[in-house]
């Protein structure tokens, strides 16, 4: 059996989704323009859950109430991208496992930036 990826888990454990071995947390600086991508999220580490939300230590939000996020899952191209407004963060993935994960604003500048704790 496999120790990573979509074969470590028993089969109760893998239909339940609910089973994490480890997890990860990153910060991830938007305000250059460009996708950027989730670097602990891989097609040898999958993730069974992921987190998307303000970066913490500021009293204020590092994302303007006009910023979309968009996400792309998997590597899916158009109509597989998510949009998700700055100010429905925090945003969740669950249920399915992401393999990769990139994420793109839509008006990069200042202090833009997200934090993204995954759970494999």
């Amino acid at each position: 059996m496999a120790n990573k990826g979509r074969h470590e888990f028993s089969i109760q454990e893998a239909v339940n989704m609910d089973s994490f071995t480890s997890w990860n947390y990153e910060e991830i600086d938007l305000s250059t323009g460009g996708a950027k991508s989730a670097q602990y999220i891989t097609a040898s580490d999958p993730a069974k859950k992921v987190v998307i939300y303000d970066k913490p230590g500021s009293g204020t939000s590092y994302l303007d109430a006009g910023d979309v996020l968009s996400l792309t899952i998997n590597g899916a191209a158009a109509p597989g991208i998510i949009k998700v407004d700055a100010t429905d963060l925090p945003f969740t993935l669950a249920g399915v496992m992401v393999t990769s994960l990139t994420i793109t604003n839509s008006a990069p500048g200042g202090t833009n930036s997200v934090a993204v704790l995954a759970f494999h």
